[in-house]
């Protein structure tokens, strides 16, 4: 009876040496430095850059939505070239007819409209050998990209609403400057406001 007992007991304490053996702990990794932050990388987001905060440029020199076109930043169209070329220009008839243009905006406002109708009413009776041009320009703020594409959409603008008002399309030229050729200098919205314009242009036929 004394030696069942013994062996009962043996296989009992060998049973109890092997489970815990066996249910012996993984050994944790290194206690964390404190202070020290852990990186934790998510799903696909190795090597991802951080999107800037803020989206991006400001509305000063934002790109523009279009493509640029050729002839954009003062020069003429090279299908153009013939039209302008050796042909006198007259400025000042129409300095006080100059559109102006509100900020990053093309859109002809309704008070300069009369200024636009006197150019129109003009050109029905001038000679068949005079044409128009319109120029755009823009204030010095933003890209040069930007202000090229928005002094021509300026000119554009004038160009639709001056065809509407009666004006053969086929007598008027547009042309952007940008912002290459303010009249005003300074960095004020009051200079800035005098540059943000459409301006007309009389070409003359070649042999006057």
């Amino acid at each position: 009876m004394k030696r069942s007992s013994l062996v009962n007991l043996l296989v009992l304490g060998l049973a109890l040496a092997v489970g815990g053996f066996g249910c012996k702990h993984r050994p944790k990794g290194p206690t964390p430095i404190p202070g020290q932050k852990t990186a934790v990388a998510g799903p696909g987001t190795e090597g991802r850059a951080t999107p800037p905060i803020g989206g991006g440029l400001d509305k000063d020199n934002r790109p523009d939505s279009e493509d640029l076109k050729p002839g954009q930043g003062g020069t003429p169209l090279p299908s153009d070239r013939g039209y302008f070329e050796g042909r006198p220009t007259d400025g000042k008839i129409f300095e006080a007819y100059t559109v102006y243009f509100d900020y990053d905006r093309h859109n002809v406002k309704p008070d300069q409209v009369a200024k636009v109708q006197a150019v129109a009413d003009f050109f029905k009776s001038a000679p068949a050998g005079d044409d128009l041009v319109i120029e755009g320009h823009c204030d010095e703020r933003g890209t040069d990209e930007y202000n090229r594409a928005l002094g021509e959409r300026r000119a554009l603008a004038v160009r639709e609403m001056l065809t509407q008002m009666g004006l053969a399309a086929g007598r008027i030229r547009t042309i952007s400057y940008g912002k290459d050729k303010p009249v005003a200098e300074g960095h004020s919205e009051d200079a800035w406001s005098k540059n943000r314009r459409g301006q007309f242009l009389l070409l003359l036929p070649k042999d006057k």
